[in-house]
């Protein structure tokens, strides 16, 4: 029987993932590999920010005229 208060949401949709229990040892051990993860792609951002701001800024010095590029 259902309690006051508790609801049951109809998503129509069936769910097909697997679920398994994970120790505390392993949960630190994949929240340590997705902080490397974000810590990589943010590093990878900011590397092609710079370059393309230095590309900006020389585009600029050159009075709007874009160099050629090495791609």
């Amino acid at each position: 029987m259902l309690k006051d208060g508790d609801k049951i949401f109809d998503t129509g949709q069936i769910i097909l993932k697997n679920v398994y229990k994970v120790s505390q040892e392993q949960n630190e051990i994949l929240e340590g590999q997705s902080e490397k993860r974000v810590e990589n792609a943010r590093k990878e951002a900011l590397t092609k920010i710079r370059e393309r701001y230095n590309q900006r800024l020389k585009e600029i010095q050159n009075g709007g005229k874009q160099p050629p590029t090495t791609e």
